[in-house]
């Protein structure tokens, strides 16, 4: 356990310590030996030529720097602290150090690092020897049993932040270099929400851990003391590298701790994704099972039925309550977001989200429409953000360009952003809530049709609680059904009393609903459509580029407008009425149905795990 600990953890920080003190070529090589010794993490049949490979060539370099460093400074304490001398460009270039300051003597630091990576190194190489002798120890021994404690769970708390690590590292900086984290970010949400295995988010940890390596070797050689060309520097400019200084904004700082430390997270549980990886693919084998450890890894775990799942985010008690509550308030929770970010960000892409909101407003689909419906959103909303990601990328390149047309970039729904990581952030944050979506059906569809499984006497006082809750949405649902007749009639004529050809048509139905006590559903429907059509129209005409046109004189299209009633003043207020209207006709049946579901979802046998069965 001491060499594992010097190994994962030790050697590898003070590498990264020693390459951060000093930007150049002695502590690029010591960068080199980090990133390689963080990807060749320990594995079986690995420690031979890992300590031959690595760790003795680590050890000699460290000398060697060790010695050329104490010489240089015993001659420039010869040459009579010359500043001159020690101040040569080629002399920091290579890493070569003088005391500036005994305040903060940096090359003090540097070689009591170097010294401590070849003396790490060495322990690591004879781990077991070291291992036996400290077991001998109690304070020792005692101490590398708390440090695997806590391994353990840091390995847990890595492979539940790195999503998000991964995700701050291509929204906080946004550039052409960053941008394949953020696509691969969009990548495992969509798995994630496809499959519902979490593993779905780490889909392409392989190539980002390798793109992440260079990423960093890349970002490290421009910090060098050297003066690049005009070339080099536009392109490095264009690809998003940046230098590193006290002036330095604090989107870049982030960028660069961020990509660090995805590497070392990424490295550290890399080797158990390779084993989650090869259980649930080796699901069906009980020879394989059989050949398996007993504990296959922090993430696996096996239900009554034996179908194999990774569901130790949360307790089982804690997945259902969850499941249940979002099932029946989340869905139009989420229909509320969806609107507001449509009104709030009005374009043609919007315009999609709201479209989205009026089918399922108008036909209600049933749950397995609604899982593929909702994948569709799911993808649309994600290229939609990396379209905005890339836009505001070659926006600063091509403002030229860009910035003549940007009434029609914002009509298609691409806004340009001094710091476009916080919008990006929030249109990842809404394919999420659609994701939750998602996982909540699959979670339902999973243990609606796992019929043999048997019930948890633990979750008597869940399934009562559920119950409860479900009867007080069903009661309030009732209520409203109840009054909606009036509900209704009361907005029909509140909407057709305004002027306009497409109010007159509210007034047909009105007359119906006032003279007709039984409602046939293709009337509601027909209801629905009018309702969404005239939302549709309004939230067009709000799309500035699209009302600056019709504000021209002379216009055809907006006397049309005018006598059908849509270019009239409070709009937010006719908005409110329309949406009230659909509502009232057909969100007393979905809260029903949505209530008749959770009550069935209250009746399963197994408790749903959100997102986690395979």
């Amino acid at each position: 356990m001491g060499g594992s600990f010097l190994a994962r953890f030790a050697l590898p920080l003070l590498l990264l310590t020693a390459a951060l003190l000093n930007w150049s070529l002695i502590s690029l090589v010591d960068l080199i030996a980090f990133l390689l010794i963080q990807y060749t993490a320990p594995k079986i049949g690995f420690r031979f030529r890992r300590k031959y490979l690595l760790l003795w060539p680590v050890i000699v370099f460290s000398l060697l720097v060790f010695l050329s460093q104490a010489a240089y400074l015993v001659i420039w304490a010869v040459e009579g602290y010359k500043q001159s001398v020690g101040n040569a460009w080629w002399m920091k270039l290579i890493g070569f150090m003088i005391i500036q300051s005994w305040k903060s003597p940096t090359v003090i630091y540097f070689l009591v690092t170097q010294l401590l990576v070849a003396v790490d190194a060495l322990l690591d190489i004879h781990g077991n020897r070291f291992g036996l002798v400290a077991r001998q120890y109690s304070c020792w021994g005692d101490f590398l049993t708390v440090v695997e404690h806590l391994g353990s769970h840091l390995k847990v708390a890595s492979c539940l932040l790195l999503p998000a690590v991964q995700l701050v590292v291509g929204i906080s900086h946004p550039s052409w270099i960053s941008l394949p984290f953020f696509i691969g970010s969009c990548v495992g949400l969509v798995d994630w929400s496809l499959t519902s295995n979490f593993l779905g988010l780490f889909r392409l940890w392989k190539a980002l851990q390798l793109y992440a390596g260079f990423s960093i070797f890349f970002l490290y050689v421009y910090q060098l003391p050297v003066e690049f060309s005009s070339m080099l520097q536009r392109i490095a400019d264009f690809v998003g590298l940046f230098k590193i200084c006290s002036t330095s904004e604090w989107t870049e700082i982030c960028s660069a701790v961020s990509l660090v430390l995805f590497y070392i997270m990424l490295s550290y549980v890399k080797c158990d994704l390779e084993e989650m990886d090869f259980i649930m693919s080796m699901r069906d084998s009980n020879l394989t099972e059989k050949l398996l450890p007993s504990k296959h890894s922090f993430f696996i775990r096996e239900s009554s039925s034996g179908v194999r799942h990774t569901n130790v985010l949360l307790r089982r008690t804690a997945f259902r309550t969850f499941t249940i509550n979002f099932f029946t308030y989340g869905f139009p929770v989420s229909l509320f977001a969806l609107s507001f970010w449509s009104f709030h960000f009005a374009s043609i892409c919007a315009f999609g989200l709201l479209a989205y909101v009026g089918y399922i407003v108008y036909a209600f689909p049933s749950l397995s429409r609604l899982h593929r419906l909702n994948g569709l959103l799911l993808v649309f909303i994600l290229l939609w953000a990396v379209s905005t990601y890339i836009f505001n990328v070659a926006f600063a390149f091509l403002n030229r360009n860009f910035g003549k047309d940007m009434e029609i970039w914002e009509m298609v729904g691409f806004w340009h952003y001094p710091i476009p990581g916080f919008f990006l952030l929030a249109q990842f944050c809404l394919g999420i809530l659609v994701a939750l979506g998602n996982l909540v059906n699959n979670s339902v569809f999973f243990y609606l049709s796992d019929e043999n499984a048997l019930s948890s006497s633990n979750n008597s006082a869940v399934e009562v609680d559920g119950e409860t809750k479900v009867f007080i949405v069903a009661t309030i649902a009732w209520g409203l059904r109840k009054c909606s007749r009036a509900i209704m009639i009361a907005l029909i004529f509140i909407i057709a009393m305004k002027p306009g050809l497409i109010h007159a048509v509210y007034l047909v139905f009105f007359l119906i609903y006032l003279l007709s006590h039984n409602i046939s559903r293709k009337i509601r429907q027909s209801l629905i459509l009018l309702c969404e059509a005239h939302f549709a129209l309004l939230y067009l005409l709000q799309i500035d580029l699209i009302s600056n046109a019709l504000e021209q004189k002379g216009s055809i299209i907006l006397e049309i407008m005018s006598q059908l009633g849509l270019l009239k003043h409070s709009i937010s207020l006719n908005f409110l009425e329309i949406a009230l209207l659909a509502a009232s006709v057909q969100f007393i049946t979905m809260g029903l149905r949505c209530s008749f579901h959770s009550q069935q979802l209250c009746n399963t046998p197994l408790a749903p795990l959100l997102g986690l069965a395979s």
